[in-house]
């Protein structure tokens, strides 16, 4: 009788960052790799890391934990030395050490940068209340009735994990 499987196909196809840099010297200091799941997402802008410090669990029987570093480019730009927080997925690729100078000859691409709003639309209920207590108090009562929207917070922690350190 066949082995029927159950469920969806793996999403990820490679070996974790840990057990790649436990088979290498050094633990693979200065070697460049890449996931897979980033390489899907753009084809055309690569996205890699040089790794500068590999600390994998030796205590660990499982080989997919750890702690590494490594300077990122992202989409073609160089975002500095950052934590790997993902070393333990299974779609990790190393690039073979002649292949390497041809794989990190990129272009810089512009990256779309969205600017967030600095107001945003009154809901209608609110709208309402609010003009009606405008005409109570016989203030002037504007047509459009905008919310300042407090965002730069949000947006400057966004920033803050990409800026180069």
């Amino acid at each position: 009788m066949p082995i029927r499987y159950i469920g969806r196909d793996p999403f990820f196809k490679g070996k974790s960052l840990f057990e790649i840099s436990r088979q290498l010297r050094d633990f693979g200091v200065g070697r460049i790799v890449y996931q897979t799941s980033e390489a899907d997402k753009w084809p055309n802008q690569k996205t890699y890391y040089r790794l500068t410090k590999v600390v994998p669990d030796m205590t660990c029987k499982e080989t997919f934990y750890g702690t590494a570093w490594g300077q990122l480019v992202f989409r073609g730009k160089e975002m500095g030395v950052k934590q790997i927080d993902v070393g333990h997925q299974l779609d990790w690729v190393l690039v073979p050490k002649h292949e390497e100078k041809d794989f990190c000859q990129t272009e810089v691409y512009d990256i779309d940068i969205n600017s967030l709003p600095k107001t945003i639309p009154c809901p209608p209920l609110l709208e309402m209340a609010l003009k009606r207590d405008m005409k109570a108090s016989k203030q002037n009562v504007p047509t459009k009735i905008e919310i300042p929207f407090y965002a730069e917070e949000f947006a400057n922690a966004i920033s803050r994990r990409w800026e180069v350190k």
